[in-house]
């Protein structure tokens, strides 16, 4: 887990880009954990935020642990150090039976945030080009979470084509009917071989 000190500029020295948001770093972490909650109900958003079991509020628990060891990472310059709880973040919402852009939408959240509270700073102009870095460390991370998504939705759907697989089975068998073989077995592919030989 990654540990960030609060760090104060020296007299007479603007602060880096990293130094402030490490100053900065519990307002950027609400703003975003602000606009990931913004995707649940009020009421379901109220119970993450207050229940602090972990056992009882397993959703909950996740965004608040995994959004900041993100940002930390992201801060820190190490965003591959965050890959589980991106992971655990993107699972979360690829059960929910959300578009692509809806599951990974949490990455472009952290970056409006940092813009938001950053905004006087930002003005100046002076740190545009760690903001360019900073920006495709987060995109990095989009990317990563799209890569994540689809694969969670292909295990998902292959779930889906198991159970439905099973239920058939289960009717035909009620009804006395030979199951059927799954086309995609070894033994019912060399049967279409030796079909074909012959």
């Amino acid at each position: 887990m990654l540990v960030l000190c609060r760090v104060e500029p020296l007299p007479g020295r603007e602060m880096s880009l990293r130094e402030l948001l490490q100053s900065r770093r519990d307002a950027i972490l609400e703003r975003w954990r602000g606009a990931v909650f913004g995707a649940f109900p009020e009421q379901t958003v109220r119970f993450f935020r207050n229940e602090s079991n972990r056992f009882e509020n397993p959703v909950g628990h996740a965004i608040i642990h995994d959004t900041a060891t993100i940002l930390d990472a992201v801060i820190a310059g190490e965003p591959h150090g965050a890959s589980q709880a991106l992971e655990s973040l993107v699972r979360i919402r690829a059960v929910q039976d959300v578009s692509a852009a809806e599951a990974v939408a949490f990455a472009f959240q952290l970056k409006r945030a940092l813009r938001s509270e950053l905004a006087g700073e930002l003005a100046a102009g002076t740190l545009w080009t760690e903001l360019i870095d900073l920006d495709e460390r987060i995109d990095g991370l989009a990317s990563a979470a799209f890569e994540v998504y689809v694969g969670c939705r292909d295990q998902i759907a292959n779930m889906r084509i198991g159970e439905m697989r099973r239920r058939v089975a289960a009717v035909l068998q009620r009804l006395g009917e030979p199951p059927t073989e799954d086309p995609d077995s070894p033994r019912e592919e060399s049967r279409m071989e030796a079909g074909g030989k012959a």
